[in-house]
C-alpha cells in the first residue's frame, strides 16, 4: 500500500485531532476521572456535529460513505488523546456490522442515531479464554414461538453503559451460532460493571431467558460465525489503530520531558542512554502505526488480511509495551504521579495489549496461518 495519506484523509485525521485535543486536555481528563466519569458527552456531540461518527456509515443513512481506513485514522486520534469515548465500541462493534449485515429496517432504526450522536451501540462477544470470541459460544438462544430466548454470560463488554442495543453472539444449533440485537434494559438482563486498566467501564452481562424477536437477528440464523469473524477482524484492526495513537502520545510526552529535564545543567535527552531509549520507542511506535495501517487498509479494500491482522496485533501488544515502559522509565518518579499525563498512556496501552488476545495469542494465529500456507 501507499502509506501517504490523501488530502481528504489528512483533513479527516486533522479534524479529529483538533476536536479531541481541544476538548480533552489533560486537565479535563483529570476532572472526568475525579468525577468517576468515562464519557465526555460534549466531545461526543462535537464529533457528531463534525460528521465524524457517521464517517464510514452508508450515505443512505446520513453517513459519509468513507471506508474503514478513514475510520482507523479517527481511532488513532482517539488513542493519541486517550479520549474516554465509546467511538470504537459504537462504530466498529455496533454500527458497521449493522450497516453490513442488517436489514433495511435495522439500519433505519439505528444508524441515523449513531450519525447524529444520539445512539450508542456495542457488542458482547467475549466469554473469557484468550479474549477472542469463541467459534461456538456457551451462551445459547432457544427458539420460542416467533422469537428466541437467550441464556448465558458475556464478559468485558465495552461501551455498554449508554448502549441502546448490544450485539450478542449465541449458540442456536449444533456447532452454529447467531448474532442478535439485544436491548440491555430487557427483562432477564443483569449487568455487573467493572473497570479496565484505562478506567473504561467493562460490563459483564448475564442473560436469563431474555426474549428477542425474529427481527432482532443480525444477518441470518446460524450465520453468526461469519458475522462474528467480520466484526473481530475490524475490531482487532481498530484496537491496533487506537494503540498507535497511544504510543505516539507516550513518545511525544517523553520527548518533551527529556528535552526540558536537566541534570548537570544538561537536558537528559542528550545523554546517550536516554537518546537510544527514545529512538527505540520511536521505531516501535512507527511499527505499531504502519502495521495497523496495513491491516486497516486491506480490510477497507476488501483484501485478505488475516496475516496482517496477526502481525499488527502482535506489534500493538509487544511493541507498545516497550514504548510505554520506556516512557515511564525516562520520566522517573513523576511518571507515577496521576497529576501528570503520561500514566494514562501506560494504562491504555496495557488495556489495549490484551483486548481480543495478547501478543502470544496472535503469534500463534500467525504461525498457524504460515504453516497452513
Amino acid at each position: 500500500m501507499d502509506f501517504a495519506l490523501s488530502d481528504e484523509q489528512t483533513s479527516i485525521r486533522d479534524l479529529a485531532s483538533r476536536i479531541l485535543s481541544e476538548q480533552l486536555t489533560p486537565e479535563r481528563l483529570r476532572d472526568l476521572e475525579a468525577a468517576d466519569e468515562w464519557f465526555a458527552a460534549d466531545t461526543w456531540a462535537e464529533l457528531a456535529k463534525a460528521d465524524l461518527l457517521g464517517l464510514s456509515l452508508p450515505e443512505a443513512q446520513g453517513g459519509g460513505g468513507y471506508g474503514f481506513f478513514e475510520l482507523a485514522l479517527v481511532l488513532e486520534q482517539v488513542g493519541r488523546t486517550v479520549a474516554p469515548l465509546p467511538v470504537l465500541s459504537t462504530l466498529v462493534l455496533g454500527a458497521l456490522p449493522i450497516a453490513e449485515f442488517g436489514t433495511a429496517d435495522q439500519q433505519a432504526a439505528w444508524l441515523p442515531g449513531v450519525v447524529d450522536g444520539s445512539v450508542q451501540l456495542t457488542a458482547a462477544l467475549s466469554e473469557g479464554h484468550d479474549g477472542l470470541p469463541p467459534e461456538v459460544p456457551a451462551t445459547t438462544a432457544t427458539a420460542a414461538g416467533d422469537g428466541w430466548t437467550l441464556s448465558g454470560t458475556k464478559h468485558l463488554v465495552p461501551g455498554a453503559a449508554l448502549a441502546a442495543r448490544i450485539l450478542v453472539l449465541a449458540r442456536t444449533g449444533d456447532g452454529t451460532s447467531t448474532v442478535f440485537l439485544v436491548d440491555p434494559a430487557a427483562a432477564g438482563v443483569t449487568v455487573e460493571v467493572n473497570h479496565g486498566p484505562n478506567l473504561e467501564p467493562l460490563s459483564t452481562f448475564t442473560f436469563d431467558g431474555v426474549a428477542v424477536g425474529a427481527d432482532d437477528v443480525l444477518g441470518t440464523v446460524d450465520g453468526g460465525q461469519a458475522v462474528t469473524a467480520w466484526i473481530t477482524d475490524r475490531a482487532v484492526a481498530a484496537y491496533c489503530a487506537v494503540q498507535a495513537g497511544v504510543c505516539e502520545n507516550a513518545l511525544r510526552t517523553t520527548a518533551t520531558y527529556t528535552s526540558e529535564r536537566k541534570q548537570f545543567d544538561t537536558p537528559i535527552a542528550t545523554f546517550q542512554a536516554v537518546a537510544h531509549r527514545v529512538a527505540d520507542a520511536y521505531i516501535d511506535t512507527e511499527a505499531v502505526r504502519l502495521t495497523a495501517y496495513q491491516a486497516a487498509w486491506r480490510l477497507g479494500e476488501g483484501l485478505p488480511a488475516a496475516e496482517e491482522l496477526a502481525i499488527a496485533k502482535f506489534w500493538a501488544a509487544d511493541g507498545a509495551d516497550r514504548v510505554v515502559h520506556a516512557a515511564q522509565h525516562l520520566h522517573g518518579g513523576i511518571g507515577l504521579d496521576t497529576d501528570y499525563p503520561v500514566h494514562r498512556t501506560f494504562r491504555w496501552a496495557k488495556h489495549l495489549e490484551l483486548v481480543l488476545g495478547g501478543g502470544t495469542t496472535h503469534l500463534r494465529r500467525l504461525g498457524a496461518l504460515l504453516a497452513a500456507g
